[in-house]
Order: C-alpha cells, then sequence, then structure tokens
C-alpha cells in the first residue's frame, strides 16, 4: 500500500525509510546528517521507529550532540506507541537508575510491556526482578516463566536463572509450571505485532 500524501504516519515511515538508507548507506552514500534530518521529520510524524534511531543516535552523540536524557525521553515516546526496543531500554534506564532515579516497580512496567510482545532482554529481567522481588511481590514461578520465554530464545543466563527460581518452588508449583509456561507462551504469540522494518 502506497502512503497518502496527507498520511503523516505513512510519511513519517517514507522519511525513517530514508533516514536509514541514509545512516547505513544503503542505496546512498552514507550521511549522517542527513540520516538525522530524515529521522527527525520522522519522529516529528510520529514514527515509533524513528523515535527509537534517534533515541540511540543522541545516546551515542552520532551526528547530533550527545544529549542522554533527549535519548531517554524519545525512548520513552517511541515506548508509548509499542516499540518493545524502546519499552526495554527504558526498563533498563529505570533498573540501573541512570538517567533517571532508580525505580524498579517502573522498571518493571517498562519491561512487562516489551516482555509481552516478545523481547528475550526484557523477559529475562522480569525474571530476574520477579526471583529477587525487585518493584514485586517475589514470585520464583512467574520467575521461572520469564526465564523459560527468554530461555526459547537462547537468552544468556535464562536457562540458571530458571533452575534457580525452581529450587525456591513447592511441588505443586513445580508441577503446574509447564501448563503455565504455555499459557504465557501462547498469549505472547497472540500478541506479537508482526512488523516490517529495516534492520
Amino acid at each position: 500500500d502506497q502512503a497518502r500524501p496527507n498520511d503523516p504516519v505513512g510519511r513519517g515511515q517514507d522519511d525513517y525509510s530514508l533516514g536509514i538508507k541514509y545512516l547505513r548507506g544503503i542505496g546512498v552514500q552514507k550521511d549522517v546528517a542527513k540520516a538525522v534530518q530524515y529521522l527527525q521529520k520522522a519522529s516529528g510524524e510520529g514514527s515509533a521507529e524513528s523515535q527509537l534511531a534517534l533515541g540511540y543516535l543522541y545516546m551515542e552523540g552520532n551526528g547530533v550532540t550527545k544529549d542522554v536524557q533527549h535519548g531517554l525521553d524519545l525512548f520513552r515516546k517511541a515506548g508509548v506507541q509499542g516499540n518493545a526496543d524502546a519499552q526495554y531500554n527504558v526498563g533498563l534506564a529505570y533498573v540501573r537508575g541512570e538517567m533517571v532515579a532508580q525505580d524498579y516497580a517502573e522498571a518493571l512496567k517498562w519491561f512487562e510491556m516489551a516482555a509481552e510482545q516478545g523481547d528475550a532482554g526484557a523477559q529475562y529481567n522480569l525474571g530476574v526482578m520477579q526471583l529477587h522481588g525487585e518493584g514485586t511481590v517475589q514470585d520464583p514461578v512467574m520467575a521461572s516463566i520469564w526465564f523459560a520465554l527468554a530461555s526459547d530464545q537462547a537468552y544468556p543466563g535464562a536457562g540458571e536463572g530458571m533452575a534457580t527460581a525452581k529450587t525456591m518452588m513447592k511441588s505443586d508449583q513445580l508441577q503446574r509450571l509447564n501448563g503455565e509456561i504455555l499459557k504465557v507462551r501462547e498469549r505472547i504469540q497472540r500478541m506479537k505485532p508482526q512488523s516490517a522494518s529495516i534492520d
């Protein structure tokens, strides 16, 4: 489908695509300054992907003056629109206390949004937080579920985290665990967005 000229979301996607092409030198000569222009335009038109890409550029000071707070703000904007990578980045900032005051409950919220979309890093971090009761009550069953889902994607440390969580469970919890993992896995599969972004 072609975007209509008066469709700001469609224009934002076109500008995002051009920005990425200039950023990576795909079919054009690499030009970070042009990439930033297109990505800023697309970001202003509401493109979550552009907000995420610009967030990284501001975090690194690549083609723009380094401004980690602005980068985090861009991640938040993209995260609110449902971008799982951005949600993960915001959660990480809160769990680490980088650029914001450390807030496990806020980190948990952002990680949950990303994890529900299948982000393995967010799933792993939720497992860790629930295993230790950070931002939530300690729950080895939920920790095991999130570790299992991260392990499905070969996320480093997820298998070990699940083994640790299982040692904290009662026998009836262990018996129900596989069924609970299956329920969450199926829910996430139904909710997982189908996207066609440029990588």
